[in-house]
């Protein structure tokens, strides 16, 4: 009996014994685990418009809050631009001064007496008054012709002197000149204006009028616009005077000076976003199954051993790395990798970029 007892016992410890073994022995830690190094996203910030720099207000190593100016550039001519948009979107907007629709009146109508004049032709007024001219002229030429002649005569017979002779025929061929230029101005009041003169005249007419509709009935809506417009674009280009940080930041690169030159769209500093922080490490493909956006993380940094700080998986690589691209055993899969990207959460910026991290992943739900 006491045999059987003994035996009993002893079956129950083998049998114990045993399944703390098998336990031991298969029991496996199902953590998925790695390590890196943080690194923090940079921003890369810059002028569209570039230009001389006039200040510049940070340095590097400092920190900066959202809207925060660190560098300025010499804004006088886009101060001017901005300032003729200005002016010209609010003409646009409230139409012409009266005195200004006064003046376009006055014009049209100098532009249509002028297109009319040139349309009738002349008056007979002037026709007849250049007819009289002529006439006058005209009997000028003839008296000077005859005292020209009589003249001529006499110098033959040495009664007069050569002088008195040129002078005659002098004052006759300015007569006949006068005469030629009275018949001229003649026929061209008979003939009145030519078609290329009338046609100019009715298209200077025509525009002066369109120009006097357009001040007595104001801008078009469409020009209105454009005229907004116009001071939208220059208003855009003078907040690019300024360069500031578009979130919390850390200044980790400026190299520039006031008085340098800076081309458009230049990167002028590099900023690292204080919770924009991550550690990327690298699973094996045999675990891929187990990775899940949104997992949770823990994660430690030599610098704060005794401190644990919380993560989140952002991102999982789409496509695996390391080893041959065309994989033929299990056994050769185990060393193919996904990289996953790691987003720490540390309010307190403690944990800063090129720390060593190790990374715990925790089973996905």
């Amino acid at each position: 009996m006491n045999r059987k007892r003994i035996f009993i016992v002893l079956a129950v410890v083998v049998a114990v014994a045993a399944t703390g073994m098998y336990a031991g022995w298969f029991r496996k830690d199902s953590t998925l685990q790695g390590s890196g190094t943080v690194e923090a996203r940079n921003i890369r910030v810059g002028s569209k418009i570039g230009g001389r720099i006039d200040k510049v207000l940070v340095r590097e190593g400092d920190s900066v809050q959202p809207g925060q100016v660190l560098i300025t550039f010499d804004d006088k001519e886009l101060q001017a631009a901005l300032e003729q948009s200005r002016a010209g979107a609010e003409k646009a907007q409230r139409g012409y001064r009266p005195e200004e629709i006064a003046e376009a009146r006055a014009a049209a109508a100098q532009a249509k007496a002028d297109f009319e004049m040139r349309k009738n032709g002349y008056r007979k007024e002037d026709i007849d008054a250049a007819q009289a001219e002529l006439d006058r002229a005209t009997a000028d030429e003839s008296r000077t012709h005859l005292d020209f002649d009589r003249y001529e005569a006499l110098a033959k017979k040495d009664l007069i002197s050569k002088q008195q002779r040129d002078t005659a025929e002098a004052n006759w061929k300015m007569a006949l000149a006068q005469r030629d230029n009275a018949q001229h101005k003649l026929d061209e009041l008979h003939h009145g204006y030519r078609p290329e003169e009338i046609a100019s005249a009715e298209a200077h007419y025509q525009e002066t009028q369109a120009t006097l509709e357009k001040f007595v009935h104001g801008n078009r809506r469409e020009d209105v616009d454009l005229a907004k417009a116009g001071l939208s674009y220059d208003e855009a280009r003078f907040r690019e005077r300024e360069v500031v940080a578009p979130s919390a930041a850390i200044v980790e690169v400026l190299d520039v000076r006031p008085g340098d030159l800076i081309a458009p769209n230049t990167p002028v500093a590099t900023l690292l976003e204080k919770d924009q922080i991550y550690v990327r490490i690298y699973i094996p493909e045999t675990e891929y199954g187990r990775l899940k956006l949104g997992q949770k993380a823990e994660v430690r940094v030599d610098s704060f051993p005794n401190t644990v700080f919380e993560g989140v998986l952002e991102q999982i690589n789409q496509q695996a790395e390391f080893l041959p691209r065309n994989v033929q055993t299990r056994e050769e899969r185990v060393h193919q990798v996904f990289g996953v990207k790691i987003r720490i959460n540390d309010p307190a910026g403690r944990v800063l970029a090129g720390m060593a991290a190790d990374v715990k992943l925790k089973e996905a739900n």
